[in-house]
């Protein structure tokens, strides 16, 4: 028999955990989502119908597979069991060499990944997906540490060889190779669970190598972390991601082997992580400050982000209290998909949040004061290249910046500035929700928050996309629009808010509507920076809360 106990979480094996009765607010949010997935679910097939990457969705197969173990009713353990061997048929595994090694398709109708034909040439997160190794490995780790009495020890051991190729494949990836890979220290959310899958199934096998690379990030991610004393992750302020990284990080304390160092490293960052996501949370506008690593929604409480779950799962107030769009929202129909895997960990959260945090975390309404954060983010140890994150916070406004200086512009996810304010304060439950941000249209930006105030510029106009400055602005409130009463012509008057523009030598452009950004309709509000400008292009921003 194998040393079972190094693969058990400390106190918290399968014999234990299995069949746990779950808080009353974990069980809300375990209930909706089984009640969402459920409507998905094809009986024929055994897969979530779900048509995001194809007709059906691994990933959100592997996701139900919890929630139909832990209600174990009806059908629920012989579906889920069915689910579970279509995942193991999903994984890659033709093409030991290949950078798509031991993830799983997207998809099962997909082809495999075709380098020598056009059928379906390799791309990374297009036809083929490296952080599904750790999206569905680490769902497949859940599944063995609470389930294993139910699956039986026949499929257990179809798991563990899965996610020994899965641990391959994963091991390979520095950032640089394969090629087009990105995972780097800094990228937090699949870091935190590759440590886990790789550490777990190096301890259930008793393989030193999956061993050593494991407590070697774990070791790494917690240096980081705490490098310049600053407690940040490097894929920093990502609604969406921090949502990712909780889990990762719950789950690596629950399941994670006692002596591996994520899972004594992953309390101190989860404690660390929610205070500064508390620090950044505004209750009266029900939303994060800015600026964002990584991004979709810019407005909490229109649109889904998976953090938003969090407060549902461990306070169980819903809409009293914490960031959560219309339960039927499209975005949150998507994130309520792993609802039901994350109701499993939400007792490890709560208990990681101390009694300060969880206090801001469930304040609701208006607040007096400001506050004001400033924060160095590392990606990598043993270099100098840092970004400075700042963020201004008041109740009915809160402005944040971020300042970065690389070469390869970070894409529309990244938000490295925005405003928020409350262009509505008669909405309930909160405010209609104004921002506006800064398109990044350049890979070096300095974007300073401070107080009533936003400065941007282009240190480096040599780069491509520092000829325009591009505010993307959304959330007027249709009181103020209707009947013709007022017209957006820029950002210097908006509903509630008043804007005092500085822009020398630049070039207002006419302003335009319609465009989509992650699912907000905009205004696009641009500043031209003419061909004979000579200098550092700026726009200063002083802004002023009206109502």
């Amino acid at each position: 028999m194998r040393t079972l106990l190094a693969a058990i979480a400390c106190g918290l094996g399968a014999a234990t955990v299995s069949g746990k009765v779950l808080s009353p607010a974990a069980q809300s949010l375990f209930d909706y989502s089984m009640q969402v997935q459920d409507l998905r679910w094809d009986d024929s097939y055994k897969y979530i119908w779900y048509s995001d990457n194809g007709p059906w969705s691994v990933r959100f197969t592997a996701w139900y597979t919890a929630g139909l173990l832990h209600r174990n009713q009806g059908n629920d353990v012989n579906n889920a069991k069915a689910a579970l061997e279509n995942i193991l048929a999903c994984q890659l595994t033709e093409n030991f060499d290949s950078a798509w090694y031991g993830t799983f398709k997207l998809s099962p109708d997909q082809p495999y990944p075709t380098p020598d034909s056009p059928l379906y040439p390799p791309s990374i997160y297009n036809t083929y997906d490296p952080n599904w190794r750790e999206f569905v490995g680490s769902q497949l780790v859940q599944v063995v540490e609470e389930f294993e009495d139910l699956i039986g020890a026949d499929l257990v051991g179809r798991i563990e060889d899965a996610l020994e190729i899965a641990a391959i494949g994963a091991m390979r990836r520095n950032g640089s190779y394969p090629t087009g890979d990105n995972l780097i220290l800094g990228y937090s959310n699949p870091g935190i669970m590759r440590a886990l899958t790789v550490g777990w199934i190096g301890a259930r096998r008793e393989n030193s190598t999956f061993i050593d690379f494991a407590n070697t990030q774990g070791t790494q991610l917690l240096e980081l972390f705490q490098d310049g004393g600053e407690n940040v992750l490097g894929e920093y302020n990502a609604p969406t991601y921090y949502g990712v990284d909780t889990w990762a990080l719950a789950a690596n304390i629950k399941y994670g082997p006692c002596n591996a160092t994520m899972t004594t490293n992953a309390g101190t960052i989860l404690t660390e992580l929610w205070k500064d996501i508390a620090d950044h949370y505004n209750p009266y506008l029900g939303n994060m400050a800015g600026p964002y690593d990584r991004a979709y929604t810019r407005d909490m409480t229109e649109h889904s982000a998976i953090l938003s779950m969090y407060w549902w799962g461990v306070f169980g107030q819903e809409y009293k209290a914490g960031p959560l769009p219309p339960k039927g929202e499209s975005d949150f129909l998507y994130d309520v998909a792993q609802g039901a895997a994350l109701s499993l960990i939400m007792d490890v959260v709560a208990a990681h949040i101390d009694k300060t945090t969880a206090t801001a975390l469930q304040v609701k309404g208006s607040w007096e004061g400001t506050r004001f954060i400033n924060k160095t983010i590392h990606e990598d140890l043993g270099t100098s290249q840092v970004r400075v994150a700042t963020s201004w916070l008041s109740a009915p406004l809160m402005i944040g910046a971020q300042q970065v200086a690389e070469t390869v512009n970070r894409g529309n996810q990244f938000v490295p500035a925005i405003v928020h304010w409350a262009s509505d304060p008669s909405h309930t439950p909160y405010p209609y929700i104004g921002f506006f941000s800064l398109y990044p249209t350049a890979s070096t930006i300095s974007a300073v928050a401070g107080p009533n105030s936003l400065v941007v510029s282009y240190p480096n106009t040599t780069q491509a996309g520092t000829g325009i400055f591009t505010f993307a602005l959304s959330g007027v409130a249709p009181s103020w629009t209707l009947g013709g009463k007022h017209v957006v012509n820029g950002l210097e008057e908006l509903p509630c808010l008043s804007v005092n523009v500085t822009a020398p030598g630049l070039v207002k452009q006419p302003v335009v509507y319609g465009a989509s950004l992650r699912d907000h309709l905009i205004y696009n509000i641009s500043y031209a920076v003419p061909p004979e400008f000579e200098g550092i292009p700026e726009v200063k921003l002083d802004i002023r809360y009206t109502c």
